[in-house]
């Protein structure tokens, strides 16, 4: 019974939290799962910060830290309880999967300048003292960004990191643990830190294009 009750209220929460977040999304006919999440600090009234097409399943926390950015995910892929940080734009295209334990993160965070680092922790401590969100001050001018680009029918294993810049090409397997620091050539499995090349995919198990 009292297993029950829990699972009711989690899944009010998760209700709540999804109709908050609709305010800013783009979707067709996909899904939200009960550990989806969507935060924002600073959020523009009235913009569109994700776009999601159709038959996709997501199950992730899309984090946007500073005003800007944008989220593009296409037609029929699955994205586990993992990690989308954007500050310049997360484009996963159709027929995507993406495990459980992923950071997809397509900024810096912070300055390559230890002085401007300084400045971070002395805004944050404001910020925070101050009953405000702890990153509400942070200079963003100072951050390096780059898109992040996942083309379709790639896989990505559990608990993958992928920084800025890179891209995932068309039907490449990024294995289990892997941190992508550079593109990823299509069709291809790469794993490790920093992901190399493993093996090429055999032509037969590729999509023919039509």
């Amino acid at each position: 019974m009292i297993g029950f009750i829990l699972h009711k209220i989690k899944q009010l929460l998760f209700l709540r939290r999804l109709k908050k977040a609709k305010k800013y999304i783009s979707v067709g006919n996909s899904h939200f799962l009960e550990a989806f999440d969507l935060l924002l600090n600073s959020p523009e009234p009235h913009r569109v910060y994700v776009k999601v097409g159709d038959d996709s399943m997501l199950n992730c926390n899309i984090i946007f830290e500073s005003g800007s950015g944008e989220v593009i995910i296409g037609d029929r892929s699955f994205i586990g309880a993992s990690q989308i940080i954007c500050k310049s734009k997360i484009e996963i295209e159709n027929d995507v999967f993406i495990a459980w334990g992923c950071c997809l993160y397509d900024h810096d965070s912070h300055a390559i300048d230890y002085k401007e680092r300084q400045k971070d922790i002395e805004r944050q401590l404001s910020d925070f003292r101050n009953g405000k969100n702890f990153i509400e001050s942070k200079d963003w001018n100072v951050v390096n960004s780059k898109p992040i680009k996942i083309c379709s029918n790639a896989w990505i294993g559990m608990n993958c990191i992928l920084l800025k810049g890179v891209t995932i090409g068309e039907g490449a397997i990024v294995g289990a643990g892997s941190v992508v620091t550079k593109d990823v050539a299509p069709w291809t499995i790469v794993g490790g830190n920093p992901a190399k090349l493993i093996k090429q995919i055999p032509v037969e198990l590729r999509k023919r294009i039509i």
